[in-house]
């Protein structure tokens, strides 16, 4: 099963179980189980083979991407993310008056990513409101911190504020038991050649040297690398 396969498939997943029970996980309902269960099923990688699980961590879900190259079936991290929209009407004297105000806050969260638009982005999660008990889906006008201005036409618009972060993950399925850290029918690396690792760059998250998939790096082109990169 190749990487874009599953997407496919916990994309699929998650529109299936919209409108169900909140799936449980060890700290009750929470964003992380439903998420968890899902790549699990699928046979893919989760939060737990990138690293130590713990109820505020900042989880890993694959391959990182950057926030304008996600796809249905990517998984979205955030951290203090809070979305404040407002929406103005002109009146006749030019003045805006506000009309309306939202404010959607994602302190430690996790999504799963429905569709992309450019009007916004549209998840399955839960533990959200208006019913954290419940699977839902949500549409986020914006996901990366900064202002934007949407008009709906010219006497109405719509003003958002973005704070906090958001990382994007590529969902990695499981390689097979027994199954040879390099790929079929090529040989290792030749000396002194640089074999990229992961790492995570959207929302200047911090880059990660090889992981458990076992993509190696020499020591002093790991020097070279931060040192390039410092």
């Amino acid at each position: 099963m190749g990487d874009d396969d599953l997407n496919v498939k916990l994309k699929a997943a998650a529109e299936k179980v919209v409108g169900d029970k909140a799936v449980t996980s060890k700290y009750g309902i929470d964003c992380f189980g439903l998420v968890d269960k899902l790549l699990r099923d699928l046979g893919g990688k989760s939060a737990g083979d990138y690293g130590p699980l713990s109820k505020d961590a900042d989880y890993d879900w694959g391959d990182g991407i950057m926030l304008d190259s996600i796809q249905p079936g990517d998984i979205l991290q955030f951290r203090n993310h809070v979305v404040h929209s407002s929406t103005l009407q002109r009146l006749d004297s030019g003045k805006w008056f506000q009309t309306a105000e939202s404010t959607a806050k994602r302190p430690h969260h996790t999504a799963i990513v429905l569709a992309v638009a450019k009007d916004g982005i549209t998840v399955v999660e839960q533990n959200v409101w208006p019913d954290p008990k419940k699977v839902r889906t949500s549409v986020i006008p914006k996901l990366d911190e900064g202002k934007d201005t949407r008009w709906i036409d010219k006497e109405h618009k719509i003003d958002l504020k973005v704070t906090g972060s958001v990382r994007a993950f590529h969902p990695v399925p499981k390689p097979p038991k027994g199954a040879s850290l390099l790929h079929p029918g090529k040989s290792a690396p030749a000396a002194g050649a640089r074999v990229l690792a992961n790492f995570v760059p959207s929302q200047g998250g911090t880059k990660r040297m090889p992981g458990p998939l076992g993509r190696g790096v020499r020591p002093d082109v790991i020097r070279d690398v931060m040192e390039r990169d410092a």
